[in-house]
């Protein structure tokens, strides 16, 4: 064989392989999925959670890399989702309304235009949570004691202005209540300091008391659910006791604008399989986490109507003074 026909040849093969590549399609290497948030926390457990499932959709032997960004309540973490590469190799969990809230307190470096919705994931309530050893047996003794004791109850939340925050604001203000809001950075930190008695109560998501609630060590009052949680069948609704108000955390997948259709339509798909796998559900619910799907086109207007509904809290409750 000529060298002129070796060339040819391996030409032909390099040309080959690259047309299988490309043929291969989204995606062709590693994705990270960026959390604004410290791990251990319940959207780095989300997100840990949906990582192997993302995998298995999407195929191709890529590796889903979960990286922490935390910082000013998740924002260094939002902000990094917003300007990273369009290219659908670096996205990132969004929590709502925790993201929209810095849009309506100043202009940070992002807007909801920022970011191309994937789908909504879990949805986990607010829940007011006491010590199993507290004078408060019901949501009604705890609201007697906010209206006869104005601004003296500490009740801990998860990050000042965040979705704890406001979620508790959502249901006092209407009622001409005020509690002393004792922000922590996480659930965590809020729990740890119910436990040791510098808070009387602590509003937290549904799935982050679960596990302290099953075993005992605390009592929830009531959860912002819609509806009660199959999980923790014996706690009420805010709801259901009078106060129509349905808050919490919602938490999902979103890439920066601009991603390419082919990367946008694999994340989706991969997505709505995974929340049909039994072997999924049954990791959420080994991890306590009430799983919530709205595909993209509902997502985003989930993003929309919360804003307005933020935006109408703080022109009458501003969380940051």
């Amino acid at each position: 064989m000529s060298l002129r026909t070796k060339i040819a040849a391996a030409l032909a093969g390099t040309l080959m392989l690259a047309g299988a590549a490309h043929a291969q399609g989204y995606p062709e290497r590693d994705i990270t999925v960026i959390v604004g948030y410290s791990a251990g926390g319940g959207t780095d457990v989300m997100a840990r959670t949906v990582a192997p499932f993302l995998e298995k959709y999407l195929g191709n032997g890529v590796s889903v890399v979960v990286e922490n960004k935390p910082g000013a309540g998740g924002e260094l973490g939002f902000t990094a989702i917003a300007n990273a590469n369009p290219d659908g190799y670096t996205i990132g969990m969004l929590n709502i309304p925790s993201f929209i809230n810095p849009i309506i307190e100043r202009e940070p470096d992002y807007t909801i235009d920022s970011f191309e919705p994937v789908a909504n994931i879990v949805s986990d309530g607010t829940t007011l949570v006491v010590r199993e050893d507290s004078q408060f047996k019901t949501l009604d003794d705890f609201m007697s004691y906010v209206k006869e004791n104005p601004g003296v109850m500490p009740v801990g939340n998860s990050s000042l202005g965040g979705a704890t925050h406001t979620s508790l604001l959502r249901v006092l203000t209407p009622n001409d209540l005020e509690v002393t809001h004792v922000p922590f950075p996480g659930a965590a930190p809020s729990r740890t300091a119910l436990l040791g008695g510098h808070v009387a109560a602590s509003v937290m998501g549904i799935g982050e008391a679960a596990p302290y609630v099953t075993d005992g060590t605390l009592r929830a009052l009531a959860t912002m659910r819609a509806e009660r949680w199959d999980q923790l069948p014996d706690v009420p609704t805010f709801k259901e006791l009078g106060y129509d108000v349905v808050a919490g955390s919602d938490r999902g997948l979103a890439a920066p604008a601009g991603i390419p259709d082919e990367a946008r339509d694999a994340l989706v798909t991969a997505v709505d399989k995974m929340m049909q796998d039994e072997e999924f559900q049954a990791a959420a619910k080994k991890q306590d986490l009430p799983l919530n799907f709205l595909p993209p086109k509902e997502y985003g207007e989930h993003m929309r109507s919360t804003k307005e509904q933020m935006q109408a809290l703080w022109e009458k409750a501003p969380w940051i003074q």
